[in-house]
């Protein structure tokens, strides 16, 4: 059987012999790429109504492997993805059952909680993690105590009253020379660089478990983002380039290496702050939004560049996908629809919201020789579904108490299968804690009242049909209780 133990605050999960079968010496590199607030219909190839507005990085990955059209990240919002994408497991089985975590939050990945990093780090991976975290860390004063545990997760030093208060009280105390903990070098990253959140303080870089600096004055009225302490100079537009540059220079690294390697690139952009370097400043002619998303494709385009450069291309399966949709804060919809890039061709809604738009997102993988070049895929599958498709390609039995929400999806990616008859229904959640649930064309929504669309003849969700299938409605609606009951989607294995 298999048992958790706890060395330094992480937890180990050992198994048994019979349960982590051997695995081949040739096992492939791993790179996920996660950009932050992109939809389905913002990458190029995905869209022929972007107008001048190109990802041809993006466009290339799709050519050379296999492009999904009916992805899902877990959630519309940001954190409750990434919790289920490095987890296996739906967010809202956590505390957070909406929304997102604010400044200073702790973490929300339980000590014992496995992560997909964990497994890949126990079967010789060097892993490694570059960018946006936003899932909570400890904080501690200079006496090692922690100072925001006691703060609730609705929390934020942008709100008023005691929440402001709890959240002032707690950041005169931190110890920035204090190790940061249960942050990615917890979770079974070997290394980790990037900021908590580009717009949360505090305004610095973190690599592994320490700030590189103190952060000691406070941030400009002027720069987007919460109050809070920045390190002097910080400057937002150098963010994305320097996770770029980071990534890149840690893929060349790693491939000098006899190991196998994951990376794990969280993207901040083109999430707000809307910050792109000097050098994509004013490129697209259109606006600062659409600037950002041109760097976004550039960097994509650093990883394979990096990964063909240091000849680790043909053995490495890269994954490119985002956490939710388009926020219209950042894109301006109206004003990109002026300029002929409509970003809602094929679904209604965007960031935050139930619609296709909030939680639809692009999924691609390539990996030569394994992959088909130019491939699609028309599967309904989720981002949680990440951790036991690395487990099912190490030939790695996941626990009972992991991966509670996660469906191997390596027999689509090898070409063995072209369907998953097998495959949980897909949950998606809004930011404000309504629920979907998919099966085939049909989805049904839950919230003051039941909503039922059929996304193949009405893909952006114009026509509820609840009224005439009511079977379908308490079916589904049955499906999605027994999701919740049982405490997993998937089955026992």
């Amino acid at each position: 059987m298999n048992q958790c133990v706890m060395m330094m605050g992480v937890a180990i999960w050992l198994a048994a012999p019979s349960t982590f079968a051997q695995t081949p010496a040739d096992k492939p590199n791993i790179v996920f790429i996660l950009a932050d607030d992109m939809s389905f219909d913002s990458v190029s190839a995905n869209n022929p109504k972007m107008g001048t507005l190109k990802t041809p990085h993006i466009d290339r990955l799709i050519s050379q492997g296999m492009n999904f059209t009916d992805a899902h990240s877990g959630s519309a919002v940001c954190t409750p993805t990434r919790y289920g994408l490095l987890t296996g497991r739906y967010c809202w089985r956590t505390p957070l059952k909406n929304s997102v975590l604010w400044d200073w939050a702790a973490p929300l990945i339980k000590p014992d909680r496995l992560t997909v990093a964990e497994i890949l780090q126990q079967q010789g991976y060097a892993t490694g993690m570059v960018g946006k975290w936003h899932l909570g860390m400890s904080w501690h004063d200079k006496d090692g105590k922690i100072v925001n545990g006691n703060l609730k997760l609705s929390d934020a030093s942008f709100k008023k009253g005691a929440a402001a208060d709890r959240i002032a009280a707690a950041v005169r105390r931190i110890d920035y020379t204090q190790a940061v903990r249960g942050g990615p070098v917890d979770h079974g990253f070997d290394y980790y660089f990037g900021v908590d959140v580009p717009n949360f303080p505090p305004y610095i870089w973190i690599e592994n478990d320490k700030l590189l600096g103190i952060p000691s004055v406070p941030k400009p009225e002027e720069m987007f983002g919460c109050i809070g302490p920045m390190l002097p100079g910080w400057k937002l537009e150098d963010i994305l380039v320097g996770l770029g540059e980071k990534a890149a220079a840690w893929i060349t690294a790693q491939s000098k290496v006899d190991k196998p390697f994951f990376l794990y690139l969280p993207l901040t952009s083109p999430h707000l702050p809307i910050a792109p370097s000097k050098p994509f400043q004013g490129k697209s002619g259109i606006s600062p939004y659409c600037d950002f998303v041109m760097e976004t494709d550039w960097v994509v385009g650093q990883v394979m560049e990096a990964l063909e450069k240091s000849g680790s291309a043909k053995n490495t399966l890269i994954f490119f996908s985002t956490d939710n949709g388009t926020s219209p804060g950042g894109a301006n919809f109206k004003l990109l629809e002026s300029h002929g890039i409509d970003l809602h061709n094929h679904f209604k809604g965007h960031k935050r919201q139930i619609h296709e738009g909030g939680h639809r997102v692009p999924f691609v993988a390539r990996w030569p020789g394994t992959i088909k070049a130019g491939s699609t895929c028309d599967e309904t599958i989720g981002l949680n579904d990440f951790m036991a498709t690395v487990a099912d390609l190490l030939n790695v039995k996941l626990p009972d108490t992991a991966a509670e929400d996660s469906f191997s999806i390596l027999p689509l990616l090898t070409g063995k299968k072209t369907a998953l008859p097998d495959h949980p229904s897909v949950v998606n959640h809004d930011i404000n804690g309504r629920f979907a649930i998919r099966q085939g064309k049909w989805k049904l929504v839950l919230g003051s009242k039941a909503q039922l669309f059929d996304l193949d003849s009405d893909p952006k969700e114009g026509r509820d049909v609840a009224s005439s299938h009511p079977e379908l409605v308490k079916e589904l609606a049955g499906r999605l209780k027994r999701y919740k009951d049982n405490g997993r989607s998937t089955l026992h294995k």
